[in-house]
C-alpha cells in the first residue's frame, strides 16, 4: 500500500508501467470535468472510474480485495478514511473471481486520504474505501484499475 501526494507520482513510474500510465492519467487531465462513470485509458489492462458518493460512518465499512487488478485511489475533491490490512491477516468472507472482487473481515489500520491524494492497492492489500473523517460528506474520487499481470 503506498499513500502519498499526486505531485509525487513521478517517484512511483518505475513500479509496473501500467501504473506509471494509470498515474500519468490523473497528473494529464481535468478530473473535476469528469462525469461520474468509467474511462478507458488502455482497453481492459487500465481504466478509471469516476465516482460521488457520500462517506459513510467506519462501522458500515467493508473490507475488500481484488486478484488482479491493482488500484489507484485519488481524492478528486474531499477527503475520505481508507482502511488498510495485508489480506493474509483477513478472512475472506466472499468471493467473485469473475469481478475481480473479494470482501474480507478482520481488523486493520485506518487512514485519512485527503484531496490531491492518492493510495495504491494492490492484490495483497485489503482496503475499506468511503468511510467519513468526522462526518459524512460528499466526495468526488478517481479509482484507476491497473492489471499487473506481468
Amino acid at each position: 500500500m503506498i499513500l502519498d501526494k499526486l505531485s509525487n507520482a513521478k517517484l512511483y513510474f518505475d513500479l509496473h508501467p501500467r501504473i506509471r500510465k494509470g498515474l500519468e492519467f490523473l497528473m494529464e487531465n481535468d478530473l473535476n470535468s469528469l462525469a461520474p462513470g468509467k474511462y478507458e485509458i488502455d482497453g481492459t489492462h487500465i481504466f478509471v472510474t469516476i465516482q460521488e458518493y457520500e462517506t459513510i460512518p467506519t462501522e458500515k465499512g467493508r473490507w475488500e480485495s481484488h486478484y488482479q487488478y491493482t488500484d489507484i485511489q485519488y481524492m478528486i475533491r474531499g477527503e475520505e478514511r481508507m482502511g488498510y490490512a495485508n489480506v493474509k491477516e483477513l478472512e475472506i468472507v466472499e468471493q467473485n473471481e469473475d469481478r475481480d472482487l473479494m470482501f474480507l473481515e478482520g481488523t486493520g489500520d485506518l487512514l485519512k486520504v485527503g484531496q490531491g491524494y492518492f493510495a495504491i492497492f494492490t492484490p495483497e492489500d485489503g482496503h475499506m474505501p468511503t468511510l467519513c473523517v468526522d462526518e459524512p460528506q460528499f466526495i468526488k474520487k478517481a479509482v484507476v484499475k491497473v492489471l499487473c499481470d506481468n
